[in-house]
C-alpha cells in the first residue's frame, strides 16, 4: 500500500485529556498537507476504556480528519511494550507518508521504537516543519549548541519527526468537516508484555509546572552568582509565577533538569516571560517564541534578547529585581 496522510500520535494526559503538543501537531499537520495533495490528517489515541466523545470532538475542532483510538483497560497506565507495539502496528495497518510525535519523554519512546520497527529515520526536537519541491518533508532542528539549524530530509517511508511542546501554536480550524472515528481493535494478548507495573508514585518536583505556567521568571548565567537565583524566586512568588532557567542554570544546580528551558529542556508558551541575565541564544529563544510578551533584563546592551523581548531592562539584575519586589509587597 503507498504511504499516504500524516499520523500523529495522540497523547493523553494523566487524567485522559489530550496533551496540548497533539493540537499543535494537528495545527502544523493542516499547513503541509496543503502541499501534498490534502492527505489526511489522523491521530492515534492509545488509552483506557473511557468516553472519548470530547477527545474526539477537540480532534475535530482543531483539523484532524480521522480519529484511531484502541482503547483497552490494559492501556490505562503507560506501558512501553503496549503502547509502542500498538501505535507500529497502527502504522503498518495505515501506512503513512508521515509521522509525528511530541517531544516528550512518551512520544520520544514511541517515535524511537517504531522508526526502528519500520526502519525509516527520525529527526527529533525539531523546531520547525516544511514540505519541499519534491514533497518530502523538511525537519528543521538546532545544531552546533543552538548556534545554527539544519535541515534533514528523509528519503525513506515514513518520515518521522518529534518536537517540543509549546513550539507550535494550536488554532482550531475555520473549516471544520465531520471526523471519521475508527475504534481499532488489537489483541494485547499476542504482545509480548515483560513489564509489570506495580506501583505508580506522582513525582513531586517541589517547584511549578512550567507547562502550564502563566507567567515565567526564568534565570541566566547573569543570575548565576550571589543571591540572583534568591531574588528571582521572591520575584515568582509575588506573581504567583513559576521559575525557570537556561541550561548553564541547570549544569551550574541553580534549578532542576524540569525547571530548565531550552533545546535540551523544554519549550512554554505563557502569558508573561520574564527573562533575568539571559543572554538569548538561539536554543533558548526557540523555545520560548510562543510566549505572549517577553521582558528581558540584562546589563549587556549588545545581548541578543533584546531582540525578542517586548520589553527590555537595560540595567544589574542586582539593582532591579529588588526594585520590582518592592512593587508587589
Amino acid at each position: 500500500m503507498e504511504p499516504n496522510g500524516i499520523l500523529i500520535f495522540g497523547e493523553l494526559t494523566n487524567k485522559c485529556g489530550l496533551r496540548p503538543v497533539v493540537k499543535e501537531l494537528i495545527t502544523k499537520s493542516r499547513e503541509l498537507k496543503t502541499k501534498l495533495w490534502n492527505q489526511k490528517i489522523s491521530v492515534c489515541v492509545i488509552g483506557p476504556r473511557i468516553k472519548y466523545d470530547d477527545i474526539i470532538k477537540e480532534l475535530e475542532e482543531y483539523g484532524a480528519d480521522e480519529a484511531v483510538i484502541v482503547n483497552d483497560d490494559r492501556l490505562k497506565d503507560y506501558n512501553t511494550i503496549y503502547y509502542s507495539d500498538i501505535f507500529t502496528q497502527l502504522a503498518l495497518k495505515y501506512p503513512p507518508r508521515i509521522i509525528l510525535a511530541g517531544a516528550t519523554y512518551i512520544g520520544k519512546e514511541i517515535a524511537a521504537y517504531t522508526a526502528a520497527k519500520l526502519e525509516t529515520g527520525l529527526t527529533a526536537d525539531c523546531t520547525d516543519l516544511s514540505i519541499n519541491d519534491i514533497n518530502l518533508l523538511v525537519s528543521t532542528r538546532p545544531t552546533f549548541g543552538g548556534k545554527l539549524t539544519a535541515d534533514i530530509l528523509c528519503k525513506t517511508f515514513p518520515q518521522m519527526a518529534t518536537v517540543q511542546e509549546h513550539i507550535f501554536t494550536a488554532e482550531k480550524t475555520q473549516n471544520k468537516s465531520n471526523i471519521n472515528v475508527i475504534f481499532n481493535w488489537i489483541d494485547l494478548d499476542k504482545t509480548e508484555n515483560k513489564i509489570q507495573i506495580t506501583e505508580r508514585k506522582e513525582k513531586n518536583s517541589g517547584h511549578r509546572s512550567l507547562s502550564d505556567a502563566k507567567i515565567i521568571v526564568s534565570g541566566g548565567a547573569g543570575a548565576c552568582k550571589d543571591d540572583g537565583f534568591s531574588l528571582i524566586y521572591q520575584l515568582a512568588q509575588r506573581l504567583g509565577a513559576a521559575v525557570g532557567g537556561s541550561r548553564e542554570a541547570y549544569e551550574r544546580g541553580y534549578i532542576t533538569k524540569s525547571q530548565q528551558i531550552g533545546q535540551t529542556g523544554t519549550a512554554v508558551a505563557p502569558e508573561l516571560y520574564i527573562a533575568v541575565g539571559i543572554s538569548g541564544a538561539n536554543q533558548h529563544i526557540g523555545s520560548i517564541t510562543n510566549s505572549k510578551k517577553i521582558i528581558a533584563i540584562n546589563n549587556d546592551p549588545e545581548a541578543p534578547i533584546f531582540n525578542y523581548a517586548d520589553i527590555g531592562i537595560k540595567g544589574d539584575l542586582f539593582k532591579v529585581l529588588p526594585e520590582l519586589i518592592k512593587k508587589f509587597d
